[in-house]
């Protein structure tokens, strides 16, 4: 087996990429809107529904074991189901994303918000604070470096739920190149999709950590 033609060949990835750049960007479009918005939601969603648990303990008892049992198999796995039920689209690729994001990121919002210290949120009661300005001036500026990353491990998961719902309906996105760089052996090409999702994903992680930096230093979001 030759394993040198494994290796990149960067001449034969630049060649590709400028001749059909606008077929790359297309695709790489395809899967960052459906992976931004799926996590996008997910982190809305996990967010709500973890406030609301903090105040609703039989919220927090129902998420419990719809959690555990999230992770006791790769969601993945259910992604044919969605896609019988659902039918092929840019909702249902980002419904996919969406559900393999939503559970990390939840289990890391609600774990980040109800430890909150005791010492803060008698604070809050001293100056007879409500529930809605807790999670406001509180709990959320305590738990704002917690759930910053956990926004970035669920962009990394989305982009993992995309890829594989386009997998599963190859019409248009990275995961469709991939598939037909593979089945025609076009190693330029596999690289070049791996390559755009690095930058995609570092280009995500860096803006939050600005983000997150951003908010530190206005102080609006300092948890010491």
């Amino acid at each position: 087996m030759r394993w040198d033609i494994l290796l990149p060949d960067f001449q034969a990835m630049k060649t590709l990429f400028v001749e059909q750049f606008g077929y790359f960007m297309q695709n790489w479009w395809a899967t960052f809107s459906v992976s931004i918005t799926g996590a996008f939601f997910a982190m809305l969603l996990a967010l709500i529904i973890s406030i609301i648990a903090t105040k609703i303990k039989i919220v927090d008892l129902m998420m419990m074991p719809i959690v555990a049992l999230s992770q006791s198999f790769p969601l993945q796995a259910i992604t044919p189901l969605i896609i019988i039920v659902f039918g092929i689209g840019f909702m249902t690729k980002t419904l996919v994303a969406f559900l393999i994001a939503f559970f990390p990121i939840y289990g890391a919002c609600i774990t980040a918000i109800k430890t909150t210290p005791n010492n803060l949120l008698c604070f809050a009661k001293v100056y007879k604070a409500n529930f809605i300005q807790e999670v406001y001036y509180v709990r959320i500026p305590y738990a704002f470096p917690a759930i910053i990353s956990s926004a970035k491990v669920g962009f990394t998961l989305a982009v993992l739920g995309a890829v594989v719902a386009e997998f599963m309906q190859p019409n248009i996105g990275i995961g469709r190149i991939i598939l037909l760089a593979q089945s025609q052996f076009q190693i330029a090409a596999l690289y070049l999709c791996i390559l755009l999702l690095i930058i995609q994903g570092l280009f995500v992680y860096i803006s939050l950590s600005l983000l997150e930096k951003y908010f530190i230093k206005k102080g609006g979001f300092k948890n010491d």
